[in-house]
């Protein structure tokens, strides 16, 4: 049985928070099949400010999207990564390069920027 909707903004945080495969389990726990909800986006309504807010209350979750110098990088995927000067960056690969860099100070405003990228 599907929950209704609006989805609640603390299961949205919490869902965002813990990255994509757990956003889609949510949306799916109140739509169902999402193949037959083509606007299943619009049901995540919580802004980056927010998730970033949630997340400055949980670093640890943050920093578990950090990806390391060996993880492998694909294309049209974003990468969040801490820099030497120890600031963050987030992106996109394109042919092997950084593309649409965006660099932040803050790990919670980088994390948010990561697991909301194209949201």
């Amino acid at each position: 049985m599907r929950k209704s909707l609006p989805i609640p903004n603390e299961e949205q945080l919490q869902a965002l928070a813990a990255g994509l495969s757990e956003v889609y389990r949510l949306l799916t726990e109140y739509l169902g099949d999402l193949n037959k909800s083509p606007d299943f986006r619009q049901c995540i309504t919580v802004s980056k400010a927010q998730l970033a807010e949630y997340l400055r209350h949980q670093p640890q979750m943050a920093e578990q999207h950090i990806s390391r110098p060996s993880d492998p990088k694909h294309h049209e995927f974003p990468v969040l990564e801490r820099m030497g000067s120890g600031k963050l960056r987030v992106y996109e690969v394109d042919r092997g390069e950084p593309w649409n860099v965006k660099e932040f100070d803050d790990l919670a405003d980088a994390a948010a920027e990561y697991l909301m990228w194209g949201w």
